[in-house]
């Protein structure tokens, strides 16, 4: 009996305890928000207000205390913050705080600005969002929020991706490739959209340009991305180093831009060693799918010793290959070759590149650019076989169809030839 009676008070205890917690929490604040401007303009007479993707929200709050709040005796108020925070994006949270903590006096304003940056996929079939800001500290909290409708920009473009092949680190004279994919995100149709790749340091650029990106609004219809041709950046007598890599896109007749920068690296070459020589007759070729094609090396060695070569190659996963013989030995004062064997994947056509640097133990001695130009395995002699083919199996079927009448011909002549069924008398 003693036992429930002390359960029975302690949970009474811890009940009022949690009553007495609550009541604390929901005393009104002794601070509240005086003033509250969204990009310069005043919220107090306003329910929503238009905001752009992409760019940026300035918030500007102003906080005072309230007098009829306040306790008395009580200096001040410690460890207040200001948050601001958009609700209703699916991907993350939109939010910004003050970065320190601060104090208020009665009768002080204090006033904190807040930048929150709207991302450039906010979804503009959501008809409102909520921006909320909340002043608060360890005991006390107010808040205010009101609706922000969000719209596109009239000219905006987004960089969505940028591919780089091989690679933003290449061997010295090895050429580099970017495609840039590009999205509308404005409501106004976009033409001649202008892309460059660019090493200031270097003095090298490519450009290339996308005819057209479709309005926003009209994403059901037409395309609003796209990705640029590959851009062709000539890297040769680049020294080592590493490098500013820009990737700008201009649009809007020129008057607007967009940047992203890269650091791309160039690893340095061993210069050709005067004694020896590294030469391909043909570093192009065509080949079709399914068939092999094979690429020659000469080295020529004009010292007094015997050498060791490998061929190292990169760029080549759009087949399979093998190099022989592999190392190259190549005798004081004579010559040797060294020969890359090639067989391009499935649905490998078109034009298609490789490396091939040729190494004297960890010293590349030439780096040779390699070509190949893939047909389709399916071309003219194929469709000739396609025919015959075709054919036999056509004229197969009209030897069976004839088959058949003979067979059927000769059994009604013999059902004919046969006496009909009935009595004899004689």
């Amino acid at each position: 009996m003693m036992k429930k009676l002390l359960s029975v008070l302690l949970v009474l205890v811890l009940s009022l305890s949690g009553l007495t917690f609550n009541a604390k929490a929901q005393d009104a604040a002794p601070f509240m928000i005086n003033d509250l401007d969204v990009d310069g303009t005043d919220t107090d007479n306003i329910d929503s207000l238009y905001v752009n993707r992409g760019e940026p929200l300035n918030v500007r709050v102003e906080v005072v205390s309230d007098d009829l709040n306040w306790p008395e005796n009580l200096e001040k108020v410690d460890g207040i913050r200001v948050k601001a925070e958009i609700l209703g994006y699916e991907y993350d949270d939109i939010e910004a705080k003050s970065d320190d903590m601060f104090y208020l006096e009665q009768g002080v304003t204090h006033v904190e600005s807040l930048r929150l940056n709207i991302p450039e996929d906010l979804s503009l079939e959501d008809d409102v969002y909520k921006l909320r800001i909340r002043v608060y500290n360890q005991v006390y909290e107010t808040s205010q929020e009101f609706d922000l409708k969000v719209r596109a920009s009239r000219h905006t473009l987004d960089i969505v991706d940028v591919i780089f092949t091989p690679g933003l680190t290449l061997d010295a004279n090895q050429p580099l490739f970017t495609t840039v994919r590009i999205e509308n995100m404005g409501y106004e149709k976009e033409d001649d959209i202008k892309v460059i790749i660019a090493v200031p340091q270097l003095g090298r650029t490519g450009i290339t340009y996308i005819d057209e990106l479709a309005a926003l609004e009209d994403k059901d219809e037409e395309e609003t991305s796209e990705s640029s041709d590959s851009i062709y950046l000539d890297l040769r007598g680049a020294q080592s180093g590493t490098y500013d890599l820009i990737v700008k896109v201009e649009y809007d007749r020129g008057h607007r831009e967009i940047t992203k920068n890269y650091q791309l690296v160039i690893n340095g070459v061993h210069a050709e060693a005067q004694d020896v020589i590294v030469e391909s007759a043909e570093t192009s070729k065509s080949v079709e799918e399914g068939q092999g094609i094979v690429y020659k090396i000469s080295i020529a060695n004009l010292g007094s010793n015997p050498r060791s070569f490998i061929a190292e190659i990169s760029g080549l996963d759009w087949g399979n290959y093998r190099v022989d013989p592999m190392p190259a030995v190549v005798q004081a004062g004579g010559s040797a070759e060294m020969f890359i064997y090639v067989s391009p994947n499935e649905n490998a056509e078109g034009q298609r590149a490789f490396t091939v640097n040729v190494k004297e133990g960890n010293n590349v001695v030439k780096q040779i650019n390699f070509q190949a130009n893939v047909g389709d395995a399916n071309g003219e002699w194929s469709n000739v076989l396609t025919g015959l083919k075709i054919g036999f199996i056509v004229l197969l079927i009209i030897l069976v169809i004839l088959g058949i009448i003979l067979a059927a011909t000769r059994m009604n002549k013999k059902e004919n030839s046969e006496e009909p069924l009935g009595e004899t008398y004689y």
